[in-house]
């Protein structure tokens, strides 16, 4: 059984749906188009929302060939209406069942064929039917509401992509330009919403790389209210990263259709990503064959070997009804807050352009300056769990984390690193605060100052409030409020080792460290997580050093105990619940010496 989604505070049976709503807007930064959204629907946004590389496959077939070959599953499996409006609806309990068995992420795309007749690349002219409820073109519609309502009634969530390829000029519904289009998507949008289905994430999907006979794909947006995810087909560029974050105002991106997996180590970080059917990848009978230029197996084997993708055997419960449950994932405390900046390259580089959530937008300090550093007032007092940088060209190849209670007297740092290679870093750490600053004191480029387009900050307010209360007491000094956080933080790490350890026996993890990366000074280790004995809500495994650990950064668990040789791996919020069984992974980077080898790991404490 799956995690459920895990409040950080708790609301009565008599919430109402508002309520929700604002828990999901306060918990992601993002609401749902559907204002009737349920809380399967909620949740899925908001994971989306907080989490990047999310593997995707069109047809299960295809996804248990994906498992053949790297040992885990996609997370998201893309169905197809495809034959609905013939009478064969099939594909509804196939649904239903990877949701509800194998708790993953259904989306749907929809190849509609034409109701006049003809198949989904014809020419339609459906135009002629947007007024008539009594023609084919609305019968279509209901048949495929009716199938989305079934999904909803089982407590399943759909990323619903109709219209796919706006601007792309194939597809039946796009040969008749953007604004029959547009109000095309206003009918499925409203009628779908008017027969009670409040399950269903919208999904735009274009082509954002333009040329030829494609046109502009934000002339087909059909609206804020009325999209929850913006993607592209075929390409993970950066520049198509942006292109969507900037017609969806910095709602979800994605890749709804490509060749070959997401690579975390050097593409963009879109929430999700779908691989396309095998068949377009291999030109025989589901044979590689000499010619094959796309390589399938060998991107999927690249994507899975990186443990910042993201497999099903990592998702939570998206099914939960309680109305306790809150967004899945790391929440972005940073999202929207205030930025200080110790120096910006001019106007439209100012430290607000960090946490912004606009992929297009960056801070930059001033050429010129040697060192430079940022500070974000998360507005409350949080314990801490990790960061995520992403860099741009001018990325720090040294710096280090800092944090305060008054923005006056700043910790040790609690984070650092020397050997910074840019593009997007995911570090974990342990504290407590309301300031965070990042110290940036290394160039990668000495002709170039420092810039980064976003900074999210992860944590909860958990065990914080006590700290808040002392710190809005005249009676305590700054010095007695940072040696409270420091005795609160120490208790609040032991208080989670206490509860992941009552929770399940250390002794029934196994786990394997290998390394993924290697260079000059450095390397990347991944390291699998297998759970020997029955379902837990919790783990914790340790890895043991011959020398004392010298770890620069860390996702997927949070590490204690660097500078040892004895460091201490605990679950996140997200993947601390693993079946008889099941397997998670974690990863890290460090700084190697003399003699250095790959630590031995271990789930018991002798």
């Amino acid at each position: 059984m799956k995690k459920p989604f895990l409040a950080g505070f708790i609301i009565s049976a008599a919430s109402s749906l508002l309520a929700n709503s604002a828990l999901a807007q306060s918990s992601c930064g993002q609401t749902p188009a559907d204002p009737d959204a349920n809380l399967q629907a909620k949740n899925l946004l908001c994971y989306l929302k907080n989490n990047s590389f999310i593997s995707g496959q069109t047809d299960m077939p295809d996804a248990d060939k994906v498992q053949q070959w790297t040992g885990r599953y996609p997370a998201i499996i893309a169905f197809d209406f495809y034959r609905y409006t013939d009478g064969d609806t099939s594909e509804t309990q196939k649904a239903i069942d990877f949701a509800k068995i194998k708790k993953g992420i259904v989306a749907f795309q929809w190849h509609w064929k034409c109701p006049r007749g003809g198949e989904y690349y014809t020419d339609c002219a459906f135009d002629q039917d947007m007024n008539n409820p009594n023609s084919k073109l609305y019968q279509d519609i209901d048949v495929v509401a009716r199938e989305l309502k079934k999904m909803g009634d089982a407590g399943v969530p759909v990323l619903f992509r109709p219209l796919h390829e706006a601007n792309d000029n194939f597809m039946w519904w796009a040969k008749k330009g953007a604004d029959n289009y547009k109000r095309l998507w206003k009918l499925i949008y409203d009628r779908v919403n008017a027969q009670g289905v409040n399950n269903v994430l919208w999904v735009f999907n274009g082509m954002a790389s333009t040329g030829g006979y494609r046109s502009n794909m934000r002339d087909w947006y059909p609206g804020d209210n009325m999209v929850d995810s913006v993607t592209s087909d075929y390409y993970q560029s950066w520049t198509d990263y942006n292109t969507l974050k900037a017609i969806g105002n910095n709602k979800i991106v994605g890749i709804a259709e490509t060749f070959n997996a997401l690579n975390p180590a050097n593409e963009p970080p879109f929430s999700f990503s779908i691989v396309w059917a095998f068949r377009d990848c291999y030109r025989t009978q589901g044979q590689p064959s000499s010619g094959d230029v796309k390589g399938c197996e060998n991107s999927w084997r690249t994507a899975m070997s990186n443990s910042k993708t993201i497999s099903i055997d990592q998702l939570p419960d998206f099914s939960a009804t309680s109305s306790s449950s809150s967004s899945a994932g790391p929440v972005n405390l940073a999202l929207g807050k205030a930025a200080v900046a110790s120096s910006t390259e001019g106007a439209g580089y100012e430290a607000a352009k960090l946490v912004d959530d606009n992929g297009a937008t960056r801070w930059a300090s001033a050429l010129n300056a040697a060192n430079a550093s940022v500070t974000i007032d998360l507005g409350s007092y949080y314990d801490l769990s990790g960061a995520r940088l992403q860099w741009e060209a001018a990325y720090a190849t040294a710096y280090n984390i800092q944090i305060s209670t008054d923005n006056v007297n700043f910790s040790n740092p609690i984070f650092s690193k020397n050997n910074g290679a840019g593009g997007i870093e995911n570090l974990s750490f342990v504290g407590q605060g309301r300031y965070l600053r990042i110290n940036l004191t290394g160039k990668a480029n000495p002709n170039w100052g420092y810039s980064l387009w976003e900074v999210s900050v992860f944590g909860d307010s958990t065990t914080a409030s006590s700290v808040s209360s002392a710190a809005s007491s005249n009676s305590i000094s700054s010095a007695a409020i940072s040696s409270s956080v420091a005795s609160s933080s120490s208790r609040a790490a032991s208080s989670s080792v206490a509860s992941s350890a009552s929770s399940a026996a250390p002794s029934q993890f196994t786990c394997t460290v290998t390394r993924t990366g290697s260079w000059s000074g450095g390397y990347q280790a991944d390291v699998r997580v297998t759970n020997t004995g029955a379902a837990v809500n919790g783990w914790k495994v340790y890895l043991n050093f011959a020398q004392n650990a010298q770890i620069t950064s860390g996702w997927n668990a949070t590490l204690a105990g660097n500078g040892t040789t004895k460091v201490t791996a605990t679950n996140v919020s997200y993947n601390g619940t693993l079946a008889s069984g099941a397997s998670t992974n974690f990863g890290f980077t460090g700084n190697t010496g003399a003699n250095f080898s790959l630590p031995g790991c271990s789930g018991t404490s002798n």
